[in-house]
C-alpha cells in the first residue's frame, strides 16, 4: 500500500509541474509568435513585405491574365507565364533600387528567387485545380 501511495504522490507532484509550466507559457504572451522578418529574402536585399507583394502580384496576374484560370485549365498558358515572370525582374530593380543594394547580380539573384518561389506556388495552384476539378 505504501508503494502507491508514493506513485500518487509524485505522479500529483508532476501534474502540477506541468500545469505550472502550461499557465507560465500561456501568461507569457500568445501560442504562435510574429512572422520572421528574415529569410530567403534576407539573402538577396529585399524585404519580408517586398517579397511576398512581388510573389503575390505576380502570381495573381498568372492565375487573372486572359480569363480565370480555373475556367482555363486546359488552355495554353504561355500568355500567363510571359506576363507573369515577365514582371518579377521590373519588381525586384525597383524594391533593391529603393534599398539602395540595385546591382545587375543582386537584381538577377532576387529575381531567381522569387521565379523559384513563384514556379512552385503556380505549379501547387494549377495542381490543385485540376484535382479539385
Amino acid at each position: 500500500m505504501p508503494a502507491i501511495g508514493l506513485v500518487i504522490v509524485a505522479r500529483t507532484k508532476l501534474a502540477r509541474h506541468r500545469m505550472r509550466r502550461y499557465k507560465s507559457v500561456v501568461a507569457d504572451g500568445p501560442l504562435f509568435g510574429p512572422l520572421p522578418t528574415r529569410g530567403l529574402w534576407t539573402g538577396v536585399g529585399l524585404t519580408r513585405g517586398q517579397f511576398f507583394s512581388i510573389l503575390a502580384l505576380a502570381t495573381a496576374l498568372f492565375v487573372f491574365v486572359g480569363g480565370p484560370l480555373w475556367r482555363h485549365l486546359h488552355d495554353g498558358h504561355f500568355g500567363r507565364i510571359v506576363v507573369s515572370y515577365g514582371l518579377i525582374p521590373p519588381l525586384v530593380f525597383l524594391a533593391l533600387r529603393r534599398n539602395g543594394s540595385a546591382g545587375v547580380v543582386r537584381v538577377v539573384e532576387a529575381s531567381a528567387l522569387v521565379v523559384f518561389v513563384k514556379l512552385v506556388v503556380t505549379a501547387a495552384l494549377l495542381v490543385a485545380m485540376a484535382i479539385g476539378r
